[in-house]
């Protein structure tokens, strides 16, 4: 359980899964321990986080009690398919991301000019980032496989947030990295292009 989950969402938590304390406590340690081997079973990393967001995200909903849920058990198996789903989502983007800056670092099968118009904008855009935002995305998606996981939980504890806020910040990152270098790649091709139409008209006109 996340250190977020406020003690009425805890209480609710726990009054829906036992009658008593014990038995409460016995039965969110074992539907804990379902959820794990589920998140295991479909290969997404950080289960055990993933487990507690699901448990904390059912007992925010018994808190709220807009509806009763009379079976903890089976509506938590359909957060952790909805947490499915976003990870994967998650996972998508973070491809993408990977692939991009690979992309950047390495200029596969481009030219010497649009090489260099890349170069400039990602320079760019990198400069207009803060320090500290710049050296969280080179962290975030450096290392491969294990130690690629293992540096964002190192990174998460440094900060002080959980892994699931970290995802987000560095998405948040990323989107406005490549939002402000395409900016800057229209921005640039324009200006060529405007300077290309001008050579034309007084070659025509000589």
């Amino acid at each position: 359980m996340t250190q977020d989950l406020d003690k009425t969402a805890l209480h609710a938590l726990l009054d829906a899964l036992g009658p008593t304390p014990a038995e409460a406590g016995a039965a969110y340690e074992g539907l804990r321990e379902r959820l794990i081997r589920f998140f295991r079973w479909n290969q997404c990393p950080f289960p055990e986080e993933l487990s507690d967001i699901a448990l904390d995200r059912l007992a925010d909903k018994l808190s709220r009690g807009a509806e009763p849920i009379l079976f903890p058990a089976r509506f938590v198996t359909g957060i952790a398919r909805m947490l499915l789903l976003e990870q994967r989502a998650k996972q998508t983007r973070e491809k993408r991301m990977l692939l991009w800056l690979s992309w950047f670092h390495e200029h596969r099968g481009q030219s010497d000019e649009e090489k260099q118009l890349y170069d400039d904008a990602l320079s760019h855009c990198l400069g207009c980032l803060t320090s500290d935002n710049r050296q969280l995305l080179e962290r975030y998606y450096s290392g491969d496989g294990g130690d690629r996981i293992r540096n964002r939980q190192a990174l998460a504890a440094q900060l002080g947030i959980a892994m699931n806020a970290l995802r987000n910040r560095a998405l948040r990152l990323r989107g406005s990295l490549e939002n402000c270098t395409a900016r800057c790649l229209e921005r640039d091709r324009r200006r060529d292009k405007s300077a290309e139409n001008a050579t034309d008209r007084k070659s025509t006109l000589a």
